[in-house]
């Protein structure tokens, strides 16, 4: 295999970065400035082959670096790299793994002492395998299965403890809920797995330590109904738990979703275990949803003697209020204890996201964080990974930078010369120098920290997000059973780069906000099509065929196919955005084009509506396609055209409002967003002029999971059974609260479409959350009778006989709209009579 190396840029940037704090062409020595950038490395070959999730780690005589090396489409293998710093340049190595295979999400770790390991998630016939292995004489040992085949595993978490001692901690998928296990390796062999955490609750992101007498320090966070919390056990050398602590329970919000995630562990040189991780207490934009709105702080507090303290003069976070991510301790070759932070941008002039870092001084704790790295891109949010030089008078920091690259179009003579933006991922070494760090130890100020402050469990009903997973309800009709299913199916990750860093969550952040903060039955997460490469849908693919189980969560590979109409007031043909959500991954897989790109309008074949149904035609793919905000101002939908198979239902409602008609209820939703001038954006043009049928349902968009729900009425839990219901528009929408509606006219339920003569006579049942305040029905998009229940109540069922139903001339379709006390709406999807 050709070995690659690293280019040095003797301009100390690259093309991913504008801004360093200090450049500066000083080599090591006592008069350089603390943070200033010594070096700037980037490795060649990335257009073939991309390198992600890269790890330093070393021992006391070597630095290495390993990465997921991405293997070129249309491979679907990765290879675990190696590289060595040898006398000032990084050299590959023969690869952690010596065949390719489906990998992901690797971990590594090195004691000083040691030799390092290396876990992994594989990826096998459906199987999500924890693998490890440890170098010995030069080269990586054969990997060695250590998860339970039957289970799924994944985000494996490598702590070398001694020079021949690991521990290894990872999370498993069972049943629709997440616990962690943990593993031993001493005496050259790993130990059976243990169950570290109950499976009542789903906990995630676990972090290792150990003490000196042997002490095993494992932190996690878990659910709490929609919250977060963060959690540490105490285990002895034979894993058996000796304590539980609580670390962090609720949060800064008494209305909203508390968020304490990803959390890390170090100790200092003193012996004292610091603890930091995410929490959500500075978020802003509380229009949004709580499950990713930026402005994350990162907390830093110590257990010391039983005790949790934070340092009085910092308090307990640390790293505040600039959308701090991923703490990650690392220590020098003398013990010194630093933290590093990915800091996401914002939506007040800084977009991009950088690095932020603070090390201890035994003398006055904690340094105020500084950016060592400020970047001018968005996308993924990187774990930082950094290691130290034989001197500690420097240290490397190691991450993946997107290169955008412009390419002509295919036959740019046929579309204005426009041009392609391709977007491939770099990795890049940066040195730094290092700090004077103090090396007396002081009594500084360490005071209680608080663990628990708002924590609404019981009774908990907010405006926007957090809910409970509800028992799934069934209907009957003609003899068949339906089981009502709650979802999203517009949802962006942060591989979406329109918006700024850190402000959408990762794909793992964005699954499991839906399943356990949100209750949710199916999520669809469609990040832009024109936002990806092979490798990013390929990680897309892998997640959701993870995260399906269907008995518990159905995931569906999905993606959004966007043509803005740009404010112009006349809607231009095909116009429109779409979330196109495939019934599997070999049918989303023929939604490659290259290694480069995803289909999406930037390809002469998929340019608008029309070529996008034609394509999918043409490669039989199925799928359906589902417009949203079609009657936003910048991207209005064009419904002068329509694939109906393709096509059955629409979002009626998301974060930016209500799209029913002109003037309905929440038409505006998100005050930073307003409705076109034209009306033939609204669906009630669509659906009463066009006299297309359409289904409702409604979903989220950026960071907004919870504030719109999609209902639909299955035979079968499963994609198939789901993407079925939805071809026969048996669905409803409501704004986020888990409202039931069953609504029938003449006997058939919402969606049909049915033929006579007959008066039609509606029937409706509703499960409200809150009290019920009306119920209209409309007719063709009009109210035509608003009820109001005589007494605050939740459930309710009625009729009505439309006795002037001969008046409509060209269509009929009837749907009702729930309004609660609390303004949360609910729509059942039409159904149409046809008295022709």
């Amino acid at each position: 295999m050709k070995r690659r190396k690293f280019i040095r840029n003797s301009m100390l940037f690259s093309a991913s970065t504008f801004m360093v704090p200090v450049i500066g062409c000083s080599s090591k020595g006592s008069n350089q400035i603390p943070f200033e950038m010594l070096a700037s490395l980037q490795l060649t070959d990335f257009e073939d082959e991309q390198d992600e999730s890269p790890l330093l780690f070393q021992n006391k005589n070597n630095t290495f670096l390993t990465t997921l090396r991405r293997m070129e489409y249309p491979s679907d293998q990765e290879i675990i790299s190696l590289f060595k710093l040898e006398n000032g340049n990084w050299k590959e190595q023969n690869p952690v793994t010596k065949e390719a295979g489906s990998y992901e999400a690797i971990s590594a770790d090195c004691h000083l002492n040691g030799e390092p390991a290396v876990a992994w998630a594989a990826i096998n016939d459906g199987q999500w395998l924890i693998n490890v292995s440890t170098r010995e004489n030069g080269n990586f040992s054969t990997p060695v299965e250590i998860s339970d085949p039957l289970k799924r595993s994944i985000n494996p978490v490598v702590k070398a403890v001694s020079a021949d001692s690991y521990l290894l901690a990872w999370e498993s998928f069972e049943q629709g809920k997440f616990c962690i296990y943990l593993s031993k390796f001493e005496h050259n062999k790993w130990t059976d797995p243990v169950l570290v955490t109950d499976k009542s609750q789903s906990c995630f992101d676990p972090a290792l330590e150990e003490d000196e007498a042997g002490n095993i320090y494992i932190a996690y966070d878990i659910t709490d109904g929609s919250h977060r919390n963060i959690e540490m056990k105490i285990l002895n050398s034979s894993l058996s738990e000796v304590k539980k602590v609580p670390i962090a329970i609720g949060g800064g919000f008494e209305d909203r979703v508390n968020i304490n995630v990803k959390p890390n562990l170090g100790f200092d040189k003193t012996g004292r275990l610091w603890i930091s991780w995410e929490n959500n207490r500075f978020a802003h934009r509380l229009q949004d949803s709580d499950n990713y709105t930026g402005d994350r702080c990162c907390a830093m507090v110590c257990y010391e003697n039983g005790e949790l303290l934070e340092q009085k003069e910092n308090g307990r976070w640390l790293f505040q209020g600039k959308n701090d991510h991923w703490p990650t301790f690392r220590k020098d070759l003398n013990g010194n204890l630093y933290a590093v932070t990915h800091c996401g941008g914002d939506f007040e002039g800084n977009p991009h996201w950088k690095f932020r870092i603070s090390y201890f001084d035994p003398e006055t704790g904690w340094s105020k964080p500084e950016i060592i790295l400020q970047t001018k891109q968005k996308g993924e949010s990187i774990k930082p990974s950094i290691a130290f030089d034989k001197n500690n008078q420097s240290f490397w920091l190691a991450w993946k930078s997107e290169n955008f690259q412009d390419r002509d179009y295919d036959n740019p003579e046929k579309h204005n010369n426009r041009r392609d933006t391709i977007r491939r991922g770099m990795l890049e070494i940066n040195q730094f120098a290092t700090p004077n760090i103090s090396s007396n130890n002081k009594a500084f100020n360490l005071v209680p920290t608080l663990v628990e402050e708002h924590h609404p469990i019981e009774g908990f009903a907010p405006d926007l997000s957090g809910r409970p997973k509800s028992k799934r309800t069934t209907m009957t009709h003609n003899g068949e059973t339906y089981t009502l299913l709650l979802g999203n199916l517009h949802e962006h990750s942060e591989i979406s780069s329109c918006w700024p860093a850190g402000t959408d969550g990762t794909l793992h952040d964005d699954y499991r906000f839906g399943m356990y903060s949100e209750g949710y039955d199916f999520i669809g997460i469609t990040d832009h099509a024109y936002s990806q490469t092979e490798v990013y849908w390929r990680k897309h693919l892998r997640l959701a065929d993870f995260y399906n189980d269907p008995s518990y969560f159905v995931a569906f590979p999905s993606v959004e196919f966007t043509l803005s109409n740009d404010r112009a007031f006349e809607i231009r043909r095909g116009a429109g955005h779409r979330n196109v959500v495939f019934n599997s991954t070999a049918d989303a897989k023929k939604y490659i084009r290259d290694k480069n790109q995803v289909y999406s309008v930037r390809n002469p074949e998929t340019r608008d509506a029309e070529g996008l149904w034609k394509y999918i035609r043409e490669n039989e793919i199925d799928c359906i396609s589902i417009p949203h905000h079609p009657a936003d101002e910048v991207h209005a939908c064009c419904w002068e055209t329509r694939d109906a198979e393709i096509e059955p239902i629409v979002e009626i409602f998301q974060c930016r409002g209500n799209a029913e008609y002109r003037g309905a209820p929440r038409m505006i939703n998100l005050e930073r967003h307003a409705p076109t001038k034209n009306d033939k954006g609204f669906i009630d043009y669509a659906l009463r002029d066009k006299k297309y049928k359409l289904g409702f349902i409604a979903s989220g968009d950026h960071n907004s999971i919870g504030v719109g729900l999609a209902n639909i009425w299955v035979k079968e839990i499963s994609r198939k059974g789901i993407l079925e219901a939805i071809r026969n528009r048996r669905v409803f929408a409501t704004t986020g609260d888990q409202i039931v509606i069953d609504f029938r006219l003449n006997g058939s339920i919402q969606g049909q479409s049915i033929k006579g003569i007959k008066k039609p006579k509606l029937e409706f049942s509703i499960q409200a959350v809150d009290q019920i305040e009306t119920v209209d029905i409309l007719r063709n998009s009009k109210v035509i009778k608003s009820i109001q229940p005589d007494m605050a109540m939740k459930e309710f069922k009625g009729t009505y006989v439309d006795e002037d139903y001969l008046s409509e001339k060209n269509v009929l379709y009837y749907y009702i709209r729930i309004t609660q006390k609390n303004k949360h709406l609910g729509w059942s999807s039409p159904i149409w009579l046809d008295i022709s």
